[in-house]
């Protein structure tokens, strides 16, 4: 142990982590149920929640009702009450406006008056009250001219309320009503001066509550089973339209899915088919690229060789005294006719394309055009991540020719001016634009015309599933943009 650590006793270390595997248990459990009741159609989460909910609301109303219906009953029994006995012991309790006693009259005349029918069956207790929590009368006599401690509703009664209620009977006061054994209402009624109207006591009876009692569980038993009913029939009600709901969402579900599944068979098939077409498209461009070649071949190794033969023939033929005057004209129409099949068959014959990179493809038809052309090309792309993509042949052939052509359309209509090609790759999307500063044209004028240049390269393009843009106008020069997707065959 290092000086000064705090040694942990291992007993607190095992609660500690009792604790954490407990806690860890309980959040397990609490995803768990959580994952179950996610997992429940829509109208059973709707049971088990609305239930709930119906549940609370139906025992808060109910309680609120009850509390209402009992509170309404109970002052309005206690304020007949009040009414019926101060008319009797107001006039008998006046003695107390000026002394803190009833005189011995006022007393029997109270004991004539609360042990006669019907009084003495209603009212079983009655105190009275002066300031300070004096007794100035009870039934029980030994009460009176005791002191005790005010209560909350006694000192409110002295104020002038009229306050009802079913006594708990657990006062030091209450002992003789305790003992009656039956449910109690108490009534706090303030005795008023006949002369001045100032409270000068406070009566205190109690009411025989039996029937009273009877008739609040009848009323609170009445008002449970109506709002039970009305909340359940609201839940049922709503259960169903969720329920019906329900199964309209599961049909349309059940119907989207199916369609899903058929769309998802025909997308499924339409790529296929797209693959099938860019595949077949893909395989002709390189049949064709090889088809051009063997044209060009031929062309060099034939037309041309005949021309250059005729060409030398005819030069001799020149030198001698005896040949025609028109020989030179001759000879130099046979040379622009060679020079023309010779560019021609170097045109069709592409270099070797197959195994290279997107940057070498770009560079070998820039330098092509540029020794054909005597022209200059700026050359701008991310040569290191060009260098490492090497797509399949017939993505580097329509890369090749789109340069190509972009390239001669450049020095054949723009007067090479300020020729550049520029070329990015991010991720597998490879875009290459090929501009120059010349005099433009009117895209849709030229969409319009009999020019197949442009045309063939769009074609070209989508055949490998790629897209084409021309961006110029008369007076502002010429952009020219490829962009296809590597991602299928590239290294």
């Amino acid at each position: 142990m290092t000086q000064g650590a705090i040694p942990v006793p291992k007993r607190d270390l095992r609660q500690s982590d009792d604790r954490r595997r407990g806690l860890a248990a309980l959040r397990g459990r609490g995803v768990d149920a959580l994952r179950w009741f996610r997992a429940l159609p829509l109208h059973l989460r709707f049971a088990l929640v609305g239930g709930l909910v119906s549940l609370i609301g139906m025992s808060v109303i109910g309680a609120f009702v009850s509390s209402r219906i009992e509170n309404g009953v109970v002052r309005n029994s206690a304020i007949s009450a009040a009414i019926y006995m101060e008319s009797f012991i107001a006039p008998l309790s006046q003695d107390l406006a000026e002394d803190q006693t009833l005189s011995p009259a006022s007393i029997a005349r109270l004991n004539a008056v609360l042990t006669q029918p019907p009084v003495a069956d209603e009212i079983l207790s009655v105190k009275i009250w002066k300031s300070g929590g004096v007794i100035a009368y009870a039934n029980d006599k030994d009460l009176i001219g005791q002191r005790f401690e005010p209560t909350d509703d006694l000192t409110r009664a002295w104020q002038g309320d009229l306050l009802a209620g079913f006594d708990e009977l657990d006062d030091d006061e209450s002992e003789g009503e305790r003992a009656l054994g039956v449910p109690l209402l108490e009534v706090y009624n303030p005795i008023h001066s006949i002369g001045t109207g100032e409270i000068i006591a406070v009566a205190e009876f109690y009411q025989n509550a039996t029937e009273l009692e009877r008739d609040l569980a009848r009323a609170r038993l009445t008002s449970w089973a109506v709002i039970a009913c009305v909340s359940l029939a609201t839940f049922f009600a709503l259960f169903g339209i969720v329920r019906a709901g329900h199964r309209t969402i599961e049909a349309q579900r059940s119907e989207l899915q199916t369609r899903m599944c058929q769309l998802s068979d025909v997308s499924q098939t339409n790529v296929e088919l797209r693959q099938r077409i860019q595949h077949s498209a893909e395989q002709f461009a390189t049949h064709n690229e090889q088809h051009l070649r063997r044209v060009g071949a031929e062309l060099h190794d034939g037309p041309a060789q005949a021309l250059a033969f005729a060409q030398m023939r005819i030069g001799a033929w020149k030198d001698r005294s005896d040949g025609p005057a028109e020989a030179t004209q001759i000879l130099g129409a046979l040379g622009e006719a060679l020079d023309d099949i010779r560019s021609l068959a170097r045109g069709m014959v592409l270099p070797a394309l197959e195994g290279g990179s997107v940057a070498e493809t770009i560079q070998r038809a820039a330098n092509a055009h540029s020794a054909r052309t005597m022209t200059t090309v700026d050359l701008d792309g991310n040569d290191d991540d060009a260098a490492d993509r090497r797509p399949e042949l017939a993505h580097l052939i329509c890369i090749y020719r789109f340069v190509q052509e972009g390239l001669a359309n450049a020095w054949r209509h723009g007067g090479a001016t300020d020729q550049r090609v520029a070329w990015t790759i991010e991720g597998d999307a490879l875009t290459v634009t090929v501009s120059d500063a010349g005099p433009g044209f009117d895209p849709d004028a030229n969409a319009a015309s009999d020019r197949i240049g442009l045309h063939g390269l769009r074609e070209r393009l989508q055949s490998v599933g790629g897209r084409f843009d021309v961006d110029s106008a008369p007076g502002r020069g010429t952009r020219i943009t490829m962009h296809l997707e590597l991602g299928h065959g590239a290294a």
